[in-house]
């Protein structure tokens, strides 16, 4: 397989990075990429200033109506972007992430191994895997093993993902879940020296899933994924009122301003109490983890985002399960954010992912930034 993007191939390097990002071939560009995520309902695009985290420009482009990406509407949309490199987060169906006993490798050795672990995983030829590996801890056991998390996809799937997205002009230079660029986005100040063993829990709750992240400073530590997201709020909402799933949503999405009268409110957040509890408990487990299996200390805080992270009661719900730990806004995080959400209607945690794909770290030789 060719790595060469533009004929619309999957890089073999990889889909995963020791600071929340795949490894990159292509060389640097001054101008900063677009960071696009595939999201439930369409594409996010962000770009930042160059030589900052500002927010320059974000716009949504919705889906078709058999899901797919038109590439004309797309082309039109990337007008007033500048440049056409692009950091993507591929459906979150199309990655896989589990967790993996292998050895201590570096660079190609790694994502090699990675590639046959995944190749079982998925259960499909290893020739059609592109895969990475995250380590989470420099401790081996006696065969020289250590705990990471393997990154993977179908290279061909990827390769029909991305064909829409070079049609309309874009140049993806590297693919990364959807949740490290949530990790990183509430991490962007957390390589400076006196931040680099600050811990943070991010959750990024989604239509159908959320993932749990724990960084360590702007390095991954631990990821999980959850059944609990937004669809599961709207059936519990939907039983417990006897309504429609549709009509179900667009209650709890009208929740998010606290429009609601109270009663409906106080409905909403008590369905989100009993839907979000197995999340709650997952947290506090990954919380329980990291602070006395791994010693590596009490998160500081944790950080909500997501197309459901703004969901009346979820807060609260997660608050109960890990006492000590504040659920807190990260004020310029929230500023740069609220800049992309006045393009649709939508929260600004919603453009948490895309926004940390857009910076996404590289250096003049386009690796990544240490």
């Amino acid at each position: 397989m060719t790595s060469t993007v533009g004929e619309g191939a999957v890089p073999r390097h990889g889909l995963g990075g020791a600071r929340m990002s795949i490894r990159s071939i292509f060389k640097f560009r001054r101008t900063p990429p677009l960071g696009v995520e595939f999201c439930e309902r369409g594409l996010r695009l962000v770009q930042v200033r160059a030589a900052s985290d500002e927010v320059r420009r974000a716009v949504f482009v919705p889906f078709e109506s058999d899901g797919e990406v038109d590439p004309g509407r797309l082309r039109t949309a990337l007008r007033g972007f500048r440049g056409r490199d692009a950091v993507v987060a591929p459906p979150r169906a199309d990655i896989t992430v589990r967790p993996a006993r292998l050895p201590l490798l570096v660079d190609a050795e790694l994502r090699e191994a990675a590639r046959w672990e995944a190749a079982g995983l998925l259960e499909i030829d290893a020739a059609d895997v592109v895969a990475d590996a995250l380590p989470l801890s420099s401790e081996t056991d006696a065969e020289g093993r250590t705990e990471m998390l393997v990154v993977a996809g179908s290279a061909r799937g990827l390769e029909e993902r991305l064909k829409p997205l070079i049609a309309a002009g874009l140049r993806p230079i590297a693919l990364e879940p959807a949740f490290f660029g949530a990790g990183r986005a509430f991490t962007i100040r957390s390589r400076r020296q006196q931040e680099q063993h600050d811990i943070r829990v991010v959750v990024d709750v989604s239509e159908r899933e959320s993932w749990i992240v724990v960084t360590r400073g702007d390095r991954v530590m631990f990821a999980k994924r959850s059944d609990v997201g937004g669809a599961a709020f709207d059936a519990e909402l939907a039983a417990g009122l006897g309504i429609e799933l549709a009509t179900a949503r667009r209650t709890r999405l009208d929740g998010r301003e606290r429009t609601l009268e109270p009663e409906v409110l106080a409905e909403v957040m008590t369905a989100v109490r009993r839907a979000g509890a197995s999340l709650a408990d997952e947290i506090a487990m990954a919380v329980r983890y990291v602070t006395v299996t791994t010693r590596a200390g009490r998160p500081q805080a944790l950080h909500l985002s997501g197309e459901a992270g703004s969901t009346p009661g979820l807060r609260e719900t997660i608050e109960g399960s890990i006492p000590g730990i504040p659920v807190e806004s990260v004020a310029f995080v929230e500023e740069r954010l609220e800049a992309a959400s006045s393009t649709e209607d939508s929260t600004p945690l919603e453009w948490a992912s895309a926004f940390g794909l857009a910076i996404r770290p590289f250096t003049r030789r386009g690796k990544e930034a240490a």
